[in-house]
């Protein structure tokens, strides 16, 4: 009969019983004890690692000598599995230590990037350490034949080990960040989504997802416009008849650049002269934006306020050269119409008068002249009739609890006054001249018949009271409409007409 308490005090005794059990509690108390605590797992790692190194050289067995046989097989199994064993246990602690430790300070991306790297390296040692120690094979033989398949599956993967390592340089050289807008050389712009070691991900303005190998990117040309900061430029061009002066058209699209809210006043746009001759003058007009999306938006915002200063100006863009019906100098000139003519065609609400009914307004209206920095309405003025701008640019300002701020830019084409016009109240607002400017009043009394004869007038004017309700911007107190849903503005005003007039709006 077997003497159990015999056979276990032998089992104690036996070291490399001591050794599996080390492993075992290393391993389950550094992965369950300590698994949020990084620094201590490490700590742990290298307390049981020292240990084991103690127990397994106590019996005789050294990791780094070539395994020496004993003749019994299940002995030199397990000597062979212990020293496997130690090797990953010693690659698994520097690992620890290293993901620890080895931390690159604002750049976790990067950081653990290299850790992976690292990691990868430590534990292919450890794999050729086991080869050579444990198993006792020709490491020269293993290096050559695993050079020459390393080749073959280089040149297999050519393309995928390109975008690999192309993605590696990318991420240390950090040209770009996920949520940058890039213009990629071929055409490809947008905002980047996501960077991993093989593609960058590209949301395109259309709303596409563009994905780009990290090798073509590496090749390009790459532009961030998010960097050094978010500002972009724009640069268009404009034709203007040679008839204008360049100083002269240069004035107007500086004003119309004014004008635009949408484009930053630092960096200054600018606008050059690229050449002059006797049919065209051109220019070019540089301007910024705080970011690409806001391009566009900006770009249309200024082609039609350019239309509108150089329209009131009297100024008319270059005609192309080979266009049909092109008026030439021995040709009969069109009709002059006056300036104040020429700017009732720009007010939106006055689309729909006939020349003729838009020469009776311009008879009755008011002109008057402001010079940069002359203040046109102070808060809390009340005022009685519709004042139309006739060149320059206005802004709108208006007292917070924050301090003064803007509301609105008006132009050529633009007006104000309606709300102090059928309700009475007193402005909000202060509007204030940027540039010299010109101003035309057309009184309520002269206002009125039009109104009533023609309601689609009223219409427009309710329509321009409601946007501007709706974004905040009205001139007049903030109270006339409040609680008034924003698809219901256009009608509430049309009531107030209707109750001033006796018109009804539309709906």
């Amino acid at each position: 009969m077997v003497d159990l308490s015999v056979v276990i005090e032998k089992v104690e005794q036996d070291p490399l019983v001591v050794a599996f059990g080390l492993m075992v509690v290393g391993g389950l108390t550094t992965h369950f004890l300590f698994k949020k605590y990084p620094y201590v797992r490490a700590i742990m790692r290298v307390v049981f690692l020292v240990l084991l190194t103690v127990v397994l050289l106590s019996a005789d067995i050294v990791p780094y000598r070539p395994l020496r046989f004993t003749g019994t097989p299940w002995l030199d199994g397990v000597h062979a599995a212990l020293k496997i064993a130690w090797w990953l246990w010693a690659a698994w602690f520097l690992v620890g230590f290293l993901r620890a430790f080895v931390i690159v300070e604002h750049r976790p991306r990067e950081g653990k990037l290299l850790q992976d790297l690292l990691a990868g390296l430590i534990y292919l040692v450890a794999v050729f350490a086991i080869i050579a120690y444990v198993l006792d094979l020709p490491i020269q033989g293993l290096l050559a034949t695993s050079g020459a398949v390393a080749i073959i599956l280089g040149l297999a993967l050519q393309s995928t080990l390109g975008d690999v390592f192309s993605g590696i340089v990318l991420s240390f050289s950090r040209p770009y960040r996920p949520g940058d807008w890039i213009s990629l050389e071929g055409g490809t712009d947008g905002r980047v989504i996501e960077m991993n070691w093989r593609a960058t991900h590209v949301l395109t303005a259309r709303r596409d997802l563009a994905i780009v190998p990290n090798s073509t990117i590496a090749k390009s040309r790459i532009v961030n416009v998010s960097s050094p900061s978010g500002i972009h430029g724009v640069t268009i061009t404009v034709q203007l008849d040679a008839a204008t002066s360049p100083a002269v058209g240069a004035a107007i699209l500086q004003q119309a650049i004014l004008n635009c809210r949408l484009i930053v006043a630092t960096p200054a746009p600018t606008v050059t002269v690229k050449s002059v001759n006797a049919t065209f003058t051109e220019f070019e007009i540089t301007f910024f934006v705080d970011d690409l999306p806001s391009g566009p938006r900006a770009q249309n915002q200024l082609f039609d306020l350019i239309f509108r200063h150089l329209a009131a100006a009297g100024i008319e863009l270059a005609t192309a050269q080979n266009q049909p019906g092109r008026v030439t100098g021995n040709q009969s000139s069109p009709e002059l119409i006056t300036g104040p003519e020429r700017l009732l065609e720009l007010v939106a609400i006055f689309a729909s008068l006939t020349s003729d009914e838009r020469k009776a307004i311009a008879a009755k209206l008011k002109y008057k002249s402001y010079d940069q920095g002359e203040i046109l309405l102070e808060p809390g003025t009340t005022v009685h009739s519709l004042f139309i701008v006739g060149s320059g640019v206005l802004s709108f300002t208006r007292e917070e609890s924050e301090g003064e701020i803007e509301l609105l830019r008006l132009g050529p084409g633009d007006h104000f006054g309606e709300i102090g016009m059928l309700t009475g109240a007193p402005s909000s607002a202060r509007i204030s001249a940027l540039v010299p400017a010109t101003i035309y009043e057309l009184a309520n009394d002269d206002l009125s018949p039009i109104l009533q004869a023609r309601p689609e007038v009223s219409q427009g004017l309710c329509r321009v009271l409601a946007q501007r309700q709706a974004a905040g911007q009205l001139d007049a107190s903030g109270e006339l409409a409040q609680g008034v849903p924003a698809n219901r503005l256009s009608t509430w005003f049309s009531e107030r007409l209707h109750r001033l007039y006796g018109i009804a709006g539309a709906e």
